[in-house]
């Protein structure tokens, strides 16, 4: 209207203006809050379909965080934790996507003290949901990184998801790309040959593992445990069927030998009898006869041949560990990564007072024995080593961060405070009070070597089992289902260990390469002896299950998990004897996050669908 005065007409056009932009940006946020909820609803609702990635680090993650208190909620009781803070979930999966409840800003994934884990998959989900139950209730467990193997025909992701939704567990999805090297990514490249896609799979697992414990120490986390899917670590409480506990000296009368090795092949041994052990008795050279077949060969025990013979076998790596050196004496090159080939011993040198080589040239070292010369078996990392011409090396002392062993008294100490499933108390509070024993110094680790402990697959039909409360059936969970086990300590039929490691006091660099192996991660920090299981605070319960299970993996050992022969004959040791300790732990987890949602979570244990 152009009768209008001219400041009334140019304040209308500004508040036309004005309008207009209040319209614009009430348009822009009501497409943003639809845009939001059609991808909150969309993630939350479709699991098996893969969203957008954010960059949130040089590694491409997609970033799922829950807010909210780490105690229980829903009125599940309190965990005993620390602060609560940010929870998240990292989902980098090919397989599917973990969704989430509600996105925010990354924050440090230290929202409750615990336990963590890394765990390799490949068609575990029959078996994941009871793993990862126990753990949660035993460790307890707060963070945990997932792989899947490429040759898997199934993801965890779903059942990751419930956990991460019911019971706020942190949990990271990894693809190969977050810790496989691109040259090694995708299935094995040689797939008729089993053998190479064995060491193939070896090979991912190193990647794995170490990359996963790197993980869990950024994000400010201390125990690690690293076991498979059919391993359940437990408190490895005193029982009457223990083998025998190694003594700390020699019974009075016994000759000690030292230096000593058992021999049970070739012309040493002789039908329905033991090997035989050869190495130094006061100072002489001894072979014993053959001893007699119920005798524990190892050492701190005393030995028994046929002819009633005794002797003591000496400790021996904890005796060159307590007269090892911590460093190189003056003048004296340092070698390190020991290879051997015949007569010769080849290794890198540093300070080479002799030759000027360069640090780290990978030089040969002339010796006058080979492998399997007596005088081998006292070469140990911080002693010396004299070649042929008189020139003195100094082997590397790697083991100078090993746990020690400890002595018999204070181990069987601490067994005897062991609790048990059923008491509450978890294997972190076991952790922290050995601890403050005197015996220990302040710290147990930082690696813990556990003995494993063969479960077959013998069930007992006639017995009337209490283990699983009303609405679960035992048959769906292999702790409450198999019950006998092989002869503890006896390494034929459990084979090696596994380790739980506290990050915490690893230097980063020392978890940038790959691990050495799943049973002894770290060269510096994991013993290279076996752990004796008569002195161990833990052991990890290993399940052969059932044909069913043992065959359903399709992993790089398919052939021999397919052959019912090899089956049996593995599980045909592990039936000696029965053992119940662990199956009070499903009553524990129902009473500690309700009966319902413990049913949520399990509901799918023992399910073996059919797959592809």
């Amino acid at each position: 209207d152009h009768s209008m005065p001219f400041i009334t007409r140019r304040q209308q056009h500004i508040d036309i203006r004005l309008n207009l932009r209040v319209l614009q940006w009430i348009g822009a946020v009501g497409v943003a809050v639809c845009l939001y909820l059609t991808v909150h609803f969309h993630n939350t609702l479709n699991v098996d379909k893969p969203f957008s990635v954010r960059r949130l680090s040089p590694q491409p993650t997609t970033v799922i965080s829950i807010h909210g208190a780490a105690a229980a909620t829903d009125g599940m009781p309190p965990r005993n934790t620390g602060n609560a803070n940010t929870q998240r979930a990292v989902v980098t999966n090919d397989h599917a996507t973990i969704a989430a409840a509600k996105t925010k800003t990354l924050t440090s994934s230290n929202a409750e003290e615990g336990v963590s884990a890394c765990l390799l998959v490949n068609d575990e989900n029959p078996r994941l949901p009871e793993w990862i139950a126990y753990h949660y209730l035993t460790l307890p467990l707060v963070s945990l990184i997932v792989a899947v193997d490429p040759a898997s025909r199934s993801s965890p992701s779903e059942i990751l998801l419930q956990w991460k939704m019911e019971l706020k567990l942190d949990v990271h999805l990894w693809p190969e790309k977050r810790y496989l090297p691109k040259s090694m990514r995708g299935p094995c490249p040689t797939p008729d040959d089993a053998n190479k896609c064995l060491w193939h799979h070896r090979d991912r697992q190193q990647h794995f593992v170490n990359r996963c414990m790197a993980e869990h120490k950024r994000l400010n986390r201390t125990w690690v445990l690293l076991t498979d899917v059919d391993e359940y670590l437990v408190f490895n409480q005193a029982r009457k069927d223990d083998p025998v506990m190694p003594s700390d000296e020699a019974p009075e009368g016994i000759p000690i030998m030292s230096s000593w090795k058992y021999h049970t092949n070739g012309d040493m041994t002789i039908p329905d009898l033991g090997g035989v052990v050869d190495g130094m008795v006061n100072g002489k050279y001894w072979r014993t006869m053959p001893l007699k077949p119920e005798t524990d060969v190892d050492y701190g025990n005393v030995v028994v041949d046929v002819f009633n013979q005794k002797h003591f076998l000496r400790d021996d790596v904890a005796h060159l560990e307590s007269t090892s050196l911590t460093e190189a004496p003056p003048g004296v090159p340092t070698a390190t990564d020991p290879l051997f080939a015949g007569k010769g011993l080849y290794v890198k040198i540093y300070n080479d007072t002799y030759d000027n080589n360069a640090d780290g040239a990978f030089v040969p070292i002339v010796i006058d024995w080979k492998i399997g010369d007596k005088k081998r078996r006292n070469f140990y990392g911080g002693h010396l080593v004299t070649d042929t011409k008189g020139r003195k090396y100094f082997m590397e002392n790697e083991h100078k961060f090993w746990p020690p062993h400890y002595l018999t008294k204070y181990s069987m100490a601490a067994r005897a405070r062991l609790p048990s499933v059923d008491d509450g108390t978890t294997v972190l509070d076991v952790l922290k009070a050995e601890a403050k024993e005197d015996y220990v110094k302040g710290a147990l680790g930082p690696c813990i070597s556990i003995p494993r402990l063969l479960y077959g697959s013998r069930e007992d039909e006639t017995k009337n089992s209490t283990a699983a409360p009303e609405g679960f059936d035992e048959k769906d969970f292999v702790t409450l289902r198999y019950r006998y086990h092989a002869p503890k300590g006896e390494f034929e039929a459990s084979k090696f260990g596994k380790t739980i490691i506290d990050v915490s006091r690893v230097p980063i660099k020392s978890l940038q390469t790959k691990a050495l192996n799943i049973h002894r991660p770290l060269t510096y920090y994991c013993r290279k002896d076996p752990m004796r299981y008569s002195v161990s605070l833990f052991r990890v319960n290993h399940y052969l299950d059932s044909f069913e299970a043992y065959s359903y993996r399709n992993d790089a050992r398919s052939t021999q998990r397919h052959c019912k022969e090899c089956y049996e004959k593995k599980g045909e040791r592990a039936a000696v004897a029965v053992d119940d300790d662990i199956q009070p732990w499903l009553r524990r987890f129902v009473e500690l996050v309700g009966h319902e949602k413990a049913q949520k979570l399990l509901s799918k244990a023992g399910e073996f669908a059919k797959l592809e």
